[in-house]
């Protein structure tokens, strides 16, 4: 198997309610960040939050400027992106990823797309209630903008798919053209939400081997909220994908409130456990623009 590349995601929308862990300021992004680099990350992932009342900030660009330039004078290698919110138009949401691309202390060279539409609101088993209602949507116009400005940067990109049509959505890009090979694929799952399907070997397997052509080179990264983190992070790393990792998606690991670095840390022993190397970013950034080892891989086989 290929290096095992790790990413973790630093905070998302947690709040300090779910776990002290979580870092908010720039300060605490940078300490977390590099941190999680030191644990065994390869590719670090953070949303630009207020620090006084933690609300995301969108576009957020000074703000990701400012702690990526901080992060960048310690460890100049480690891969960088951050998040997008919703704008009238695919110009200024993703103004932000063009700035981080152009600026020579950061040139941003990673980032990610949702490529359709999914109703986010969260969802309370033992309250049987739903929370937050929002609906996360990417039109094709605006993932045509976003993968240009990829290409024009130099931008690698991975696909956060929740849903099988967003895989298709995927193969259909491909077909016109828009996107480049190898594909990035990462499989979303949750327990604290309705889409998609519940997290499973077999919805991973679905998502990857079911649905992606023999013929299509491709990576596959597990993203699990809930429980099911743990054990399909292991699933992963003994089937051949990749592992997101972080207080951003789960606040709790195995039932601990770990810190990012230390669920990293987790994972890279996981790793170890079987023989399976880590990559550390200038391997990630090879892995990631050349052919899969073996393009199918073995997602979801038991």
């Amino acid at each position: 198997m290929e290096p095992l590349i790790i990413e973790c995601a630093l905070n998302e929308q947690v709040t300090r309610s779910s776990t002290p862990h979580v870092p908010i300021t720039t300060e605490e992004i940078v300490e977390d960040a590099l941190a999680a680099a030191v644990a065994g990350a390869s590719i670090i992932h953070f949303h630009a939050r207020d620090p006084a009342t933690g609300a995301l900030l969108h576009p957020g660009t000074e703000s990701y400027r400012e702690t990526m330039r901080a992060i960048r004078r310690v460890d100049p290698d480690v891969i960088l992106y951050p998040t997008y919110g919703s704008s009238p138009t695919p110009e200024e949401r993703f103004s932000h990823l063009e700035a981080l691309a152009l600026d020579p202390e950061i040139r941003l060279d990673c980032a990610t797309i949702d490529p359709g539409a999914v109703n986010y609101a969260d969802y309370d088993p033992e309250r049987n209630e739903l929370g937050w209602d929002f609906v996360l949507s990417v039109s094709h116009a605006e993932a045509r903008h976003f993968f240009e400005l990829a290409r024009r940067h130099g931008i690698r990109y991975s696909f956060t798919c929740r849903e099988p049509g967003h895989v298709r959505h995927v193969l259909v890009y491909r077909r016109l053209g828009w996107v480049d090979d190898p594909l990035f694929v990462k499989v979303v799952l949750s327990e604290h939400h309705a889409w998609g399907m519940p997290p499973s070997e077999e919805a991973i397997r679905i998502l990857t081997r079911g649905m992606i052509p023999e013929d299509v080179p491709y990576r596959w990264m597990v993203y699990v909220e809930g429980a099911s983190h743990a054990p399909l992070a292991r699933h992963a790393v003994e089937r051949g994908g990749h592992v997101r990792t972080g207080v951003g998606d789960n606040p709790l690991f195995e039932g601990a409130r770990l810190s990012n670095a230390e669920q990293v840390t987790r994972v890279v022993e996981m790793a170890r456990a079987i023989g399976r190397s880590v990559a550390g970013p200038e391997e990630t950034r090879r892995l990631l623009a050349g052919k899969p080892a073996a393009a199918r891989g073995t997602a979801g086989r038991t």
